[in-house]
């Protein structure tokens, strides 16, 4: 059995180690147009996010961009409208992804276009989870239990896989979350751990898999480096997009699997 690799990205943690670090120059005086765009595989969960902003990681600074044109193609040519809900904040309720499918993201902007394209994968799927209960031990003490929760999934061999973890505990998302590719599981069943996600007895947890090209996980892991560097940073770099017109920020088209479980008492 396999261990994947994963990478664990809580804000300003520092926490990122063993992994190559993508340094990109960022000038602070330029304000760009930021564009997350995001569609998924779940209904009501694909939207696009527009604003204006010197950097991606410096969220006093947006400015939400409302009145900015949004459609996604795919690879049939069929148009996909978003429509602009508030702040910024464009949604398409009924627009579900296709594994396999390619996207083709175009959005009119303040005069400028933006376009980008993204390739759909294969869904995922966690095969189940476990936890191992931890108490009086690396640093939980004698009167506390913790419970550090595992997911077990089989890689699928035909295809290089990117892998986003988020982790939900009773309903609200951890803070951290986990970035992992199959260099060395490619096809085989494997496990990772949750480090820094501990649950408590009694808790539901909810463990999310999101499926995304190499494209979005460079951008996530440029992300990571950003966020870590931390506020005295000289010069953080932004992540790496894969939107054109020299636009901040990624367009993604995931696909995802998800699992819960009780912890018991």
């Amino acid at each position: 059995m396999g261990k994947l690799k994963v990478l664990l990205v809580v804000a300003f943690a520092g926490l990122l180690a063993c992994e190559k670090v993508i340094d990109l120059p960022l000038n602070e005086a330029d304000q760009r147009v930021v564009i997350e765009a995001v569609l998924k595989d779940v209904p009501d969960s694909s939207y696009v996010l527009i604003s204006r902003s010197g950097t991606v990681y410096q969220e006093e600074d947006f400015s939400t961009i409302d009145d900015a044109t949004v459609k996604i193609y795919d690879g049939d040519g069929t148009l996909f409208s978003f429509d602009h809900v508030e702040d910024g904040y464009y949604a398409n309720d009924g627009f579900l992804v296709v594994p396999g499918q390619l996207y083709r993201l175009d959005v009119l902007a303040d005069g400028q276009k933006y376009e980008a394209v993204c390739a759909a994968k294969s869904k995922p799927s966690i095969d189940s989870l476990s936890f191992l209960r931890i108490s009086g031990q690396f640093g939980v003490p004698e009167e506390d239990t913790l419970n550090l929760i595992s997911f077990h999934s089989v890689d699928k061999p035909d295809e290089a896989n990117y892998y986003w973890m988020r982790i939900f505990r009773n309903g609200k998302m951890n803070s951290g979350y986990y970035l992992g590719n199959d260099l060395f599981i490619n096809g085989s069943y494997f496990e990772a751990q949750f480090f820094g996600s501990e649950a408590k007895n009694g808790d539901t947890v909810l463990v999310e898999m999101i499926s995304m090209d190499k494209a979005n996980y460079n951008y996530m892991y440029g992300l990571a480096n950003a966020l870590s560097s931390g506020p005295i940073s000289v010069s953080p770099a932004n992540p790496p997009s894969n939107i054109s017109n020299d636009a901040l920020g990624f367009f993604g088209a995931y696909t995802t699997d998800t699992l819960s479980i009780i912890l018991p008492y």
